[in-house]
């Protein structure tokens, strides 16, 4: 993805160094509801559900989006699709698994699809606590 100050316009622009900032993904950022461990591992299969384990406390959620209207035509096309047992979930707008963390902070994670470039509102749902 590329970071550019939005009064950066033109010739201004040219002048300057656009840095490409490397997006992370979803194992990078997951942590359990509960105790907030990172050891999250995807259960099911995407024709199913996206339910998720605390290999720690054994609290079960699932990783949801959805949409927010926006999209980022300019991010990365290479996302490419999780490893089966990583944390995973689909684009709220075109359902593709090739997701990948745009931001990130305490109150909300958003997405963006590497096949459609839609931005998407990460949602945790379904929490059952574990021991």
């Amino acid at each position: 993805m590329v970071r550019v100050c939005p009064s950066l316009t033109g010739e201004k622009l040219s002048r300057y160094r656009i840095e490409s900032v490397p997006l992370r993904s979803l194992k990078d950022v997951i942590r359990c509801p509960k105790c907030g461990s990172a050891e999250i591992v995807y259960s099911c299969e995407p024709k199913c559900c996206f339910n998720h384990v605390c290999a720690d406390c054994r609290s079960t959620f699932e990783i949801n989006t959805q949409k927010t209207g926006r999209f980022e035509p300019n991010s990365a096309s290479d996302i490419g699709e999780p490893e089966s047992s990583d944390p995973t979930t689909a684009c709220a707008s075109c359902e593709s698994l090739r997701v990948a963390v745009l931001s990130s902070n305490e109150n909300e994670i958003l997405l963006v699809c590497g096949k459609c470039h839609a931005v998407s509102r990460m949602l945790i749902e379904e929490f059952v606590a574990g021991f």
